[in-house]
């Protein structure tokens, strides 16, 4: 997993995500304090290379044209993760729910001789918990967002963006903001 920094973007995305930042609850200089969230959207898709580089409406469109295909854990999450940073709560608690259901399946449905895949396939939960978490803080249910962070915890314990996003909980921060990183998905 790589974190971006918002820092090394061209000016115009930085203003994108900045933007995002600041509709998120705060505003960019509050990212380098170490409380800040994070979004995890997944590498396998190109709505996650948009996503990582502030070019929310583009991961969208991607994310409208990968709908017509198999719809994946990757692009469900990645989904979850736009409709968050653009504020579309609605729409966002639809797909956050959505993604936890697909990856749940997953690990479900993973035949025994795959089992040595089984730790990914928890990572994969914890992502979309913890997006979820994100998005529950975002509007305001903290209580929901503690919950869901403790599921991700529960089933990938030692996940940095679980550790992340569970400082940025019990920092207590208002002026917190939330950042997109990308994992490679194995």
């Amino acid at each position: 997993m790589s974190s971006q920094s918002r820092n090394s973007r061209k000016a115009t995305q930085a203003l994108k995500l900045a933007l995002a930042a600041a509709l998120l609850g705060g505003s960019a200089a509050y990212a380098a304090d170490g409380s800040h969230f994070e979004l995890t959207a997944f590498s396998n898709t190109s709505s996650g290379y948009s996503l990582v580089h502030g070019d929310y409406q583009l991961a969208m469109r991607q994310l409208d044209f990968d709908a017509h295909s198999l719809e994946s854990v990757s692009a469900i999450t990645n989904r979850c993760v736009a409709l968050t940073v653009t504020r579309k709560f609605q729409e966002a608690h639809a797909a956050c729910d959505a993604a936890v259901r697909a990856a749940q399946a997953e690990i479900t449905g993973l035949p025994v001789s795959m089992s040595w895949a089984r730790r990914d396939y928890r990572e994969y939960l914890a992502v979309a918990y913890s997006n979820r978490a994100v998005l529950n803080w975002a509007s305001n249910d903290v209580i929901a967002a503690q919950a869901d962070l403790k599921k991700a915890q529960a089933v990938a314990p030692k996940a940095e963006f679980v550790a992340k996003n569970l400082t940025a909980l019990q920092s207590h921060n208002a002026n917190a903001v939330a950042q997109v990183s990308v994992v490679e998905k194995r």
